[in-house]
């Protein structure tokens, strides 16, 4: 039997019919599946940066601790051994005591000489019973070490890192640090003429920044730090890591290649897709994204590598369920082609065009053809289908973005408090540094440190904690309102910013009405507790001209002020005047 044309015609159109909703159908999940996965390693690398900044600003708070104690006057002469009477050496071995209370990832505090074969003038460590002086006779000589000579060859007012590694199964057992990740970190200790005659080392235990690196992170990700060697320090699988200790090597360059381009030299940050496994199960399909960054804002050459993997298996579930959706809409709108077809065979040919331009310019809305959606036949009902998944494919783009946008403001926002976090606080403040320079007006650095967190942190745990460090924002706001810039540096410590003039001479009011308002008690479920709090304040230019040195002097004030009985505020320069050494004894003598 022979076909007519228009039958003919008609099966031509059916097929082409079914061929472009199913070509379209197929490019619109396909190219949908790829923007998610792309969208997905393009989200990870600001989650990488903040976890980067994370760990940096960790060791450079230790760091920022060496240097402090490394420029105390009593530390220059207990290194030259000038201190005959041992009065000075009993107040800075307090002071280091203070600091190792203060800082239960401290392992050791040393001040080792320079003289006599790296001699050690002061030690204390935490041991396992609790935080101990060492005695004369224990002292011993660790010039051969190398974060002793290589201290000593450091400039004055920077730092020295030493590589990451594990402390030895000897000694003193898991109080003591043993088979833990260390590093040592050491701050030279420079006379009047310049010439360092000693070092101040601070040995700190990783154990805590590791664990906070994995447990802030949503359930599903993996994490991964590598040293600049590439041997794995932080690895979803606990066997992977510290292999040079157990003389092995376990590579991250070898586990995924593409990060080969971190260690030389051809890019800073890499993403890719790949597979991994967590724990014993089966194998996955993760998105990963790696950066190459140095240790912060301390001075050195080493750097690390960090990297964080995201399931694939969440990111696609919407591609998958679009795809459903796409796969029913192809169907609907193939049989409405058939039947079209079959019934007005030349007449659809137009409208086909149409549609088919619409498929074209899916994701091109400035160019794309308007649809006849208006009509009433079966033509309209095809344009509307198609319509809808239009829609549905922008809304999809849509949601993506404003994931995107959620992540960009968490990388540079304190997630429990709102408040900028330590990296948005440093940019503001650099900022107002530049500006005030060129105006030659002055700012204000206000360091504030709860007095009574820790006891409500281990009287009624991490949640209670978590709710008076909320209380406590919205009263520094409160207290601060317009007159400066309130943010969360991390843990109890928060800081202000005053860059208007005259908020910075009513500083002194601003100081006492946080303190006031800080007494306040806080509604803990049936109970009430009193916070309080701890402030320093330095001062530019007349105190530091550089951000990180306004933020260490006010730190200083800080715990100058924190162990003085009649202080609840210290300005820096108050130190430097020597105002309070009467009041402050060898604390404040210290500082």
């Amino acid at each position: 039997m022979k076909l007519g044309l228009s039958t003919r015609l008609s099966i031509l159109l059916v097929c082409i019919g079914v061929a472009a909703s199913g070509a379209t159908g197929y490019y619109a999940y396909r190219a949908n599946r790829s923007m998610m996965m792309l969208e997905a390693q393009g989200g990870l690398l600001p989650a990488t940066q903040l976890l980067s900044q994370r760990f940096t600003a960790a060791l450079a708070d230790v760091a920022d601790d060496a240097l402090v104690l490394a420029t105390m006057p009593s530390a220059v002469t207990v290194a030259r051994g000038d201190d005959a009477s041992d009065a000075g050496r009993a107040r800075l071995s307090q002071v280091f005591l203070r600091f190792m209370m203060h800082h239960p990832e401290y392992l050791t505090i040393r001040l080792v000489a320079r003289s006599h074969y790296g001699l050690e003038r002061i030690r204390v460590e935490r041991g396992p019973h609790g935080i101990v002086l060492v005695p004369d006779s224990r002292l011993q000589e660790k010039g051969h070490f190398a974060y002793v000579f290589d201290t000593l060859a450091t400039v004055q007012g920077h730092a020295y890192l030493s590589p990451i590694g594990l402390t030895p199964e000897a000694g003193g057992g898991p109080d003591a640090g043993a088979g833990r990740p260390t590093i040592y970190i050491g701050a030279p200790i420079a006379d009047a003429g310049g010439s360092n005659v000693g070092v101040l080392v601070v040995e700190t235990d990783l154990t805590q920044v590791f664990q906070r690196l994995e447990r802030d992170l949503p359930a599903g990700y993996l994490v991964y730090l590598a040293n600049q060697w590439g041997d794995f320090l932080i690895h979803p699988d606990a066997s992977q890591t510290f292999g040079f200790e157990h003389g092995r090597r376990v590579l991250v360059q070898k586990t995924f290649p593409a990060t080969g381009a971190l260690f030389d030299g051809g890019s800073a940050r890499v993403t890719f897709n790949g597979s991994a496994g967590i724990g014993p199960g089966p194998m996955h399909a993760f998105a990963f994204a790696f950066l190459r960054a140095p240790f912060g804002a301390v001075d050195g050459n080493r750097f690390i590598v960090v990297g964080l993997g995201r399931s694939l298996t969440g990111v696609l579930q919407s591609a998958n369920a679009l795809g459903g959706q796409i796969v029913r809409m192809v169907l609907v709108s193939s049989a409405i082609a058939i039947v079209l077809a079959i019934v007005f065979g030349r007449a659809l040919a137009r409208p086909l065009r149409v549609l088919a331009d619409a498929a074209t310019h899916l994701f091109e809305e400035s160019s794309a053809p308007r649809l006849p959606v208006e009509r009433s036949d079966e033509i309209g009902v095809l344009a509307r289908c198609f319509d809808r998944m239009r829609l549905e494919i922008r809304s999809q783009m849509s949601t993506l973005h404003a994931r995107q946008l959620e992540l960009s403001h968490l990388a540079g926002h304190d997630t429990l408090t709102a408040l900028p976090n330590r990296m948005r606080f440093m940019e503001r403040l650099e900022a107002s540094i530049r500006e005030a320079s060129r105006n030659g007006e002055s700012l204000a650095l206000m360091f504030v440190d709860l007095d009574g967190f820790k006891q409500i942190n281990d009287r009624f745990g991490h949640s209670a904690g978590d709710e008076t460090l909320a209380v406590v924002a919205r009263r520094l706001r409160a207290a601060v309102q317009e007159a400066g810039l309130v943010a969360r540096l991390g843990g109890d410590e928060f800081v202000v910013l005053f860059s208007n003039p005259r908020s910075i001479e009513a500083i002194g009011q601003t100081a006492q009405r946080i303190s006031a308002v800080l007494d306040e008690e806080v509604a803990i479920g049936a109970h009430r507790m009193s916070v309080g709090a701890s402030m320093g304040i330095s001062e530019f230019p007349a105190d530091a001209t550089s951000a990180e040195e306004l933020l260490a002097k006010a730190d200083a004030a800080m715990y100058v002020a924190k162990t003085s009985p009649h202080r609840r505020y210290v300005r820096y320069r108050a130190l430097s005047d020597g105002q309070l050494q009467a009041q402050q004894g060898g604390a404040g003598g210290a500082a």
